[in-house]
């Protein structure tokens, strides 16, 4: 916009200087179209580096006529501002292509081009301003997209931080119900047990006291009762603490990939049996490719279908070659493959893997039933 009303202030400029010397001629009249033409065809073309040969061109031929300074003002603008907002060759260009022309002009009239002068020059001063005015905004515009971006960069790492300190505020609530469930499991169950043990013992030990071993019976059912609820509370805090998502982002978070996407979609918990299963799966997979794969980003996906749960886990690592084992655990070639795949097929499921185009490891868990079998 700015470029358009400039050049438009120069051509009224031009037509009034051409009125005011005299010089309004059908030959100077067609000079006028010819540097309004190189002048649009500057603003349609303004992106090709060809551009620069339009206003050249006019000024190499209007070194062969006087006639050509009336136009000559809007092919100085368009020359100097696409010269400073180009490259040093396109420069060089501009420099070869005022010079003739000046040299002309001023050579076959000596008294006259003193105002030509003036005005090419305020043409070329306005034409840099412009091109400055234009490179300042296309910084401040460059500046801003850069800005925008890292502000969406910032917000996105703080989700993730966020999002990360959830899951280990959720994985340090879960780790103390299972801490919990643990030392009353160990503390509290033993000694009702052992209780237990020592009402049996007494009451075989009294059996020709009936009174006594009514008194036995009755504590016996008692601790009975109290084991068998305690058994229910240790369940239930072990059943809670086995959390699938919180559990596969402390993997992805732990496992030494830098970019690891974790999708659990599950819309119920898993039983035990299976939710340990996928938890191994996925350790291994992410273990194998940051330990031998040297990958950078991995993606974890499990999905509830209606018959099955689905294990995905693929990154960018290196592919193992035909000789190689796929998944190894450190200990012997192949003993990682062999236990994923064995702690699938124990619940029925099948587990394949597809080394291009990304190292995938892709596990099916059937709902039939056999997936509930290790849960009890």
């Amino acid at each position: 916009m700015k470029v358009l009303v400039d050049k438009g202030a120069l051509l009224c400029g031009c037509i009034l200087l051409a009125l005011l010397a005299g010089r309004a001629d059908a030959l100077v009249v067609i000079w006028l179209l010819a540097a309004a033409t190189v002048a649009g065809l500057s603003v349609v073309a303004d992106q090709q580096r060809w551009i620069i040969a339009a206003p050249v061109v006019y000024l190499l031929l209007g070194a062969l006529t006087t006639a050509s300074v009336a136009g000559a003002p809007l092919a100085v603008y368009d020359l100097a501002r696409l010269a400073a907002l180009g490259t040093r060759r396109q420069r060089a260009v501009a420099a070869v292509g005022c010079a003739p022309f000046l040299v002309a002009v001023a050579g076959r009239a000596p008294k006259e081009p003193v105002l030509d002068f003036v005005v090419c020059a305020l043409a070329a001063l306005l034409a840099l301003r412009t091109a400055q005015e234009e490179a300042a905004r296309t910084t401040l515009h460059a500046t801003r997209d850069d800005l925008r971006e890292k502000v969406l960069t910032l917000q996105d790492t703080n989700a993730q931080l966020l999002q990360a300190q959830d899951h280990e505020s959720r994985a340090a609530v879960l780790s103390e119900r299972t801490r919990i469930a643990r030392e009353i499991h160990d503390g509290v169950g033993h000694l009702l047990t052992r209780l237990l043990l020592q009402v049996k013992a007494l009451q075989v030990t009294h059996r020709d006291e009936p009174a006594v071993v009514t008194d036995l019976t009755t504590v016996d059912a008692g601790l009975d009762e109290a084991l068998d609820s305690m058994r229910r509370s240790v369940h239930a805090l072990s059943d809670e603490g086995e959390d699938l998502a919180t559990s596969l982002n402390l993997l992805g978070s732990r496992c030494g990939i830098a970019r690891v996407h974790i999708d659990c979609s599950a819309e119920a918990e898993p039983p035990p049996a299976v939710e340990r299963c996928v938890v191994a799966v996925v350790r291994e997979a992410l273990t194998n490719a940051a330990r031998h794969g040297g990958a950078h980003s991995a993606r974890v996906a499990v999905t509830d279908y209606p018959a099955f749960w689905q294990v995905t886990v693929d990154n960018d690592g290196v592919v193992p070659f035909e000789d190689e084992p796929a998944v190894d655990d450190g200990r012997s070639p192949g003993l990682g493959l062999r236990s994923m795949t064995e702690r699938v097929e124990a619940l029925g499921g099948r587990v394949r893997i597809t080394p291009r185009p990304r190292f995938t490891v892709f596990a099916t868990i059937p709902k039939d039933g056999q997936g509930t079998q290790g849960a009890s």
